[in-house]
């Protein structure tokens, strides 16, 4: 296996790549954006990295710019160390958003994701209808939704079971996991749902836990938590 693979280059994009860029540039993945500068892998080290002048020329619309996930082709320079984006590869998925305003525009949020994550928390966070919302724009991206609910320690197993009935009648054959950031064995349940080589998105409002859990699944703080507002 190749270190793209390891990223998640699989069949459905190398059917898609196309051999005459190939010759000329080196595919590499999105792995962060700050605007018009962006962070990407090519499985072995994290390389900064530019579009040219012609690709921001030709974008019409933000839809038209790199997203997290992305697949591109790039020249690298310095030993490795710049990558220029010369253009994407076709996506499978696209998560976006409407932008605020009165203009049609949207938000890129990730390209290429297998598996969006919402994460709700058995608390006063627990909206059907937020999760309604979410579930249009996973559908609308050609994404698989889950569902993730923490805190569960704060609520009785009958109130658990009952909410997670009353998402089942939206969605009958969604994934639901029930899990607390206290409980190292729920931790331990979470993750046997990811696979290796597949991409996950975990989406939800503030303070429900998303970073705390993220930091319990790879047993470091990579990530700063925020008090709950």
């Amino acid at each position: 296996m190749n270190n793209l693979e390891k990223l998640g280059f699989d069949n459905w994009f190398n059917d898609k790549d196309d051999l005459t860029k190939t010759a000329d540039f080196k595919i590499a993945r999105v792995i962060s954006v700050n605007k018009n500068s962006f962070v990407v892998s090519n499985g072995v080290k994290e390389i900064y990295a530019e579009l040219t002048g012609k690709f921001l020329f030709n974008s019409e619309d933000s839809l038209d710019l790199p997203a997290v996930g992305d697949w591109i082709y790039a020249q690298l320079f310095d030993e490795d160390e710049l990558a220029i984006i010369h253009d994407i590869l076709p996506r499978k998925s696209l998560l976006k958003r409407k932008a605020s305003g009165k203009k049609v525009d949207y938000q890129l949020i990730a390209a290429n994701i297998d598996t969006a994550i919402i994460m709700q928390s058995l608390d006063s966070n627990f909206n059907l209808r937020r999760l309604e919302r979410y579930l249009v724009m996973i559908n609308e991206g050609k994404i698989t939704p889950a569902i993730f609910l923490s805190k569960s320690d704060l609520i009785g197993k009958e109130e658990i079971e009952q909410k997670k009935n009353d998402i089942r009648k939206i969605l009958p054959d969604v994934t639901i996991a029930v899990f607390s950031n206290n409980n190292q064995s729920d931790i331990e349940n979470i993750k046997t749902f990811f696979a290796p080589f597949k991409t996950y998105c975990l989406l939800g409002s503030s303070g429900v836990g998303k970073t705390t859990l993220l930091n319990n699944l790879v047993h470091q703080d990579l990530y700063k938590t925020q008090p709950i507002r």
